[in-house]
């Protein structure tokens, strides 16, 4: 069973993709029509992301009087709210065997009545843009729903963007999914999130909290009793999520493209200063492989503001740990993207050269 947070298919994507073909128009020509991509186009018809009012109006002078009833639909769906319930499992998909089977495991654990487990089964899938993070997530909820008989929610917490869902924001939004009528929901967050756990308590269901930014986005929203599977997707590891299991992804080879400027400048702006001044600084080496003491050298770091810098890189993303113990991994996008970033902020006054030798 897929909850949603009416119980019932969406109605701004049901309405959009049944106003769509009733103009004869695919979902290329709309896109045009409304100055969309085509990929956002299909993505709202798939109920995977939230239009924005304008986005709306747009919609509806490209498809005609006829579609005044999208603008009903989105102040139904609460005007941009989250995106609740499994989307359809339709992305292609290979590989991943392993973690599907680990995940099967642990929602086996999780929703097992011998007392096994005590408590919810909580995951972090990790990595990169385009690793495949939510594509993993959604095909290991669908197969815990079907084997399961359980519910199914997926929210988005947008992390992607600065926008990112408040915790008592995401807490509305899943009691409402559950049944909790809005009368009772209460304001405060440590008050919405005990009612949620309550709530919870005593179904059996797995729920996917897409796209987290940082621990205290998501430890509200975890339930505390056994039955449940969580899958928590994140480009950083949330270290700090106490009682988690973790399961970091690179991208298949040939998966998916490398992320955005736009999403790798995000990220970048998320970092302290001292992480800052050291990606920029990476610019300075070649890809490949490198040792922490490197990054000391060429940040002007002490030992330990360096280790502490490379750590929060490798946390967002933007390095890989090293086979070899003390050293980092450089992939070749994240060196172009310093480059820019080094030529942004710093300019000419570069004159340093990578350490040699290491």
């Amino acid at each position: 069973m897929t909850v949603r947070a009416d119980d019932a298919e969406p109605a701004f994507p049901a309405s959009l993709a049944a106003l769509r073909r009733s103009a004869g128009m695919t979902q290329e020509q709309l896109a045009d029509a409304a100055g969309l991509s085509s990929r956002t186009v299909g993505n709202l018809e798939r109920g995977r992301v939230t239009p924005h009012r304008l986005t709306v109006r747009r919609l509806v002078a490209a498809l005609g009087p006829e579609a005044a009833s999208l603008l009903a639909s989105f102040t139904e769906a609460g005007g941009g709210a989250a995106v609740l319930g499994l989307p359809p499992d339709t992305e292609p998909f290979t590989g991943r065997d392993g973690e599907l089977a680990t995940l099967g495991e642990m929602a086996d654990t999780a929703m097992t009545a011998d007392g096994r487990s005590v408590g919810p089964a909580v995951v972090v899938i990790c990595g990169p843009a385009g690793a495949g993070k939510t594509r993993l997530a959604i095909r290991a909820a669908h197969r815990v729903v079907a084997a399961h008989g359980a519910q199914g929610l997926l929210l988005d917490l947008r992390g992607r963007n600065r926008l990112a869902i408040a915790p008592g924001t995401a807490l509305g939004h899943l009691m409402r999914a559950l049944g909790v009528p809005e009368s009772r929901v209460p304001w405060p967050v440590l008050e919405r999130t005990n009612l949620l756990r309550a709530v919870m308590t005593g179904r059996r269901g797995v729920l996917v909290l897409d796209d987290a930014v940082a621990e205290d986005q998501v430890r509200p929203l975890l339930p505390t009793s056994a039955g449940w599977l969580v899958i928590v997707t994140s480009r950083s590891g949330l270290a700090g999520l106490f009682g988690a299991r973790w399961c970091p992804l690179d991208p298949l080879p040939g998966d998916a493209p490398p992320a955005s400027g736009a999403v790798l400048d995000e990220t970048y702006h998320r970092l302290r200063p001292e992480a800052r001044r050291l990606f920029r600084r990476l610019a300075l080496l070649p890809p490949g492989d490198h040792p922490v003491t490197v990054a000391a050298d060429i940040a002007g770091l002490g030992p330990a503001d360096a280790e502490t810098a490379v750590d929060a890189l490798i946390e967002a993303g933007l390095l890989a740990d090293a086979p070899r113990p003390g050293w980092f991994r450089l992939h070749p996008a994240s060196h172009r993207h310093a480059t820019r970033r080094l030529r942004l902020a710093e300019g000419s006054a570069i004159t340093g050269r990578p350490p040699r030798g290491h």
